[in-house]
């Protein structure tokens, strides 16, 4: 595991054991690793992502590996940041098996249902697939070679 990663997955834990959800955990871990200025209301605005939409949809740290992406790729002009989602998507699905918040849960055993441990767990770990799948572009970030990617248009 990247330094880098490993440190974002301690953020993001860190913050969800201090309240937010997935979804804001993993912008602030993403943002404190890049040293990116969150905009002022995002952290506001990410509290209806949790739980996946609170309806048990889309996963909250999905999203906010998204939203974080955003940030980043707007201070990078060479990246196209349409991409990125699609990138991000793939990623945590292949780790997580499902990117469904209902669907991720359901796997779970009983006792990993108990709270939300599971949750801070997997948020950390999505955190970190985030830094990693950035730092594994370099410099030229996650659409490099969008060209070979299966949702590239």
């Amino acid at each position: 595991m990247y330094m880098q990663s490993g440190q974002a997955n301690k953020i993001a834990r860190q913050e969800m054991k201090d309240g937010n959800n997935c979804c804001q955990s993993v912008i602030i871990a993403a943002c404190q690793i890049w040293d990116i200025d969150i905009p002022e209301g995002l952290i506001d605005a990410a509290s209806l992502f949790g739980a996946g939409m609170h309806s048990g949809c889309s996963c909250g740290a999905m999203t906010g590996m998204i939203i974080a992406s955003g940030l980043k790729a707007r201070k990078r002009p060479d990246v196209k940041a349409e991409q990125i989602a699609s990138q991000v998507h793939d990623r945590f699905k292949a780790a997580f098996g499902a990117t469904c918040c209902r669907a991720i849960k359901k796997k779970r055993n009983p006792w990993e249902r108990i709270g939300n441990r599971a949750c801070i767990e997997l948020t950390g770990q999505a955190a970190a697939i985030l830094i990693e799948l950035w730092e594994e572009y370099g410099e030229h970030g996650p659409a490099a070679n969008i060209g070979d990617h299966p949702h590239a248009q």
